[in-house]
C-alpha cells in the first residue's frame, strides 16, 4: 500500500492503517462467506480480493461508516451472487461430474457430500440467506441489508431453502 507520510495528523491513524485494521482483518470471514456461496476456493479468494479492492477505492466514505464490516459483507455477497450467475451461464461448475461421485454408505464423507450436493441445489439467494443467517448468525434484517432486499424476501429464501435441504436430505 502507498505510504502517506505527513498526511495523518498527530494521533490519527493513516488511511492505510485504518484499512488494514478494519478491512484486511475481516478477510477471513469474507472468504468463508464467499466460499459458502461460490463453492470454489479460487473464486472465493478472487471475491475477497475484489471486495477489498472496492473497499480501498471507496475507503474515504467506507471508513466513516458506522459499520464498515456490514458494507464489506454486502459488497462480497453481491459480488459472489453476480459471479456465480455469470459462471453458471458459462456452464460452470460441471455438476454432473460432481453428482456422479457417490461415496459408499457408512463412509464418513457420505453425509458431508450429501449435504454439499443438497446445498448446491439451492438458488443463489437461498444459499446466501442460509449462509448469512445460520452460519454467520446475522439477523433476517441484517441479511436483507446485505442482500439488497426486504426482510420478508429473506424469510422466504430461508424457508424455501430449508425445505429444499430437507427434501434433498430426506429428513422431512
Amino acid at each position: 500500500m502507498i505510504a502517506s507520510a505527513g498526511s495523518a495528523q498527530a494521533g490519527e491513524a493513516s488511511p492505510e492503517r485504518t484499512f488494514e485494521a478494519i478491512a484486511v482483518v475481516d478477510a477471513r470471514r469474507l472468504y468463508s462467506l464467499a466460499l459458502s456461496i461460490l463453492r470454489d476456493e479460487g473464486e472465493a479468494e478472487d471475491a475477497v480480493q475484489e471486495t477489498l479492492l472496492k473497499a480501498w477505492r471507496s475507503w474515504g466514505s467506507v471508513a466513516g461508516m458506522e459499520r464498515p464490516a456490514a458494507w464489506l459483507t454486502r459488497v462480497c455477497v453481491n459480488h459472489c451472487i453476480s459471479r456465480r450467475r455469470m459462471l453458471r451461464s458459462r456452464g460452470w461448475p460441471q455438476l454432473a461430474v460432481i453428482d456422479n461421485t457417490t461415496p459408499a454408505h457408512g463412509d464418513p464423507a457420505s453425509d458431508l457430500i450429501d449435504m454439499d450436493r443438497a446445498y448446491r441445489r439451492l438458488s443463489l439467494r437461498q444459499r446466501a440467506a442460509i449462509t448469512l443467517n445460520y452460519r454467520h448468525g446475522y439477523s433476517v434484517a441484517e441479511c436483507a441489508v446485505f442482500m439488497g432486499c426486504r426482510p420478508g424476501t429473506v424469510r422466504a429464501h430461508l424457508a424455501r431453502g430449508l425445505a429444499t435441504l430437507r427434501k434433498e436430505l430426506g429428513s422431512g
